[in-house]
């Protein structure tokens, strides 16, 4: 598992509890999944179903959205579908609807298994602004990375991603092959809610030498 030891961890938990534009954790469709898939138990508990049925239940989707309208949680909820930032905005909403303070993070994250059509369609092997949680359990902040469905774990041979609300829940660093996956090249920071004019700059930065034709023709589009 990559290590996180350079993210400062000091936000005030207490801001991480409330709706938000995205994290919309009082909107009745997100609250009664909450509540259903939570059931009884401890915080640590409850955070662990919630992490494992985003993990598991929401198929993740290699496209970034433009629009605000598609990084607000019941929304992602409604698709079934999301990429890294949309599944964290929906875990974070989630927890805050159980009453589990939940942030975001955000992280720029070299990805080693990248096909070598996709990077050089992309112009980078680097996620910028890559999204995972944190989450505010007993007495501390634990980072948690929901992304990566089943599907995409079993197809490209990745090593799962589990979270027991102990310790940091982050992508291996190898494959189950033994390949290099994933590294972390900076932390941007934690937050009550998306940053999106912040990401949306970075994203129209970082690939602004992207060969767009080129990923729709591999089934991506913008």
């Amino acid at each position: 598992m990559i290590d996180a030891p350079t993210l400062g961890r000091s936000l005030d938990p207490t801001r991480c509890l409330e709706p938000t534009r995205f994290l919309d954790c009082d909107t009745p469709s997100v609250e009664t999944l909450a509540h259903r898939v939570c059931g009884e138990g401890t915080a640590v508990q409850q955070a662990v179903r919630l992490f494992e049925h985003v993990r598991d239940a929401v198929q993740y989707e290699f496209r970034a959205k433009l629009t605000p309208e598609e990084y607000r949680a019941n929304r992602v909820l409604a698709d079934g579908t999301g990429f890294c930032v949309q599944k964290a905005i929906l875990l974070g909403a989630l927890l805050r609807a159980v009453r589990i303070p939940a942030a975001l993070v955000l992280c720029d994250l070299k990805d080693h298994t990248l096909p070598t059509r996709i990077v050089d369609a992309m112009g980078t092997d680097t996620m910028f602004h890559h999204g995972l949680n944190a989450i505010y359990l007993n007495g501390s902040w634990r980072l948690a990375d929901a992304s990566l469905s089943p599907d995409v774990v079993a197809r490209k041979r990745y090593r799962r991603v589990d979270f027991d609300g102990e310790r940091d829940a982050l992508f291996p660093t190898t494959t189950l092959d033994g390949a290099a996956h994933a590294e972390v090249i900076r932390f941007h920071g934690m937050y009550a809610d998306l940053p999106f004019d912040q990401m949306m700059r970075a994203f129209m930065t970082a690939y602004a030498h992207a060969d767009l034709a080129a990923l729709a023709k591999m089934g991506f589009r913008f």
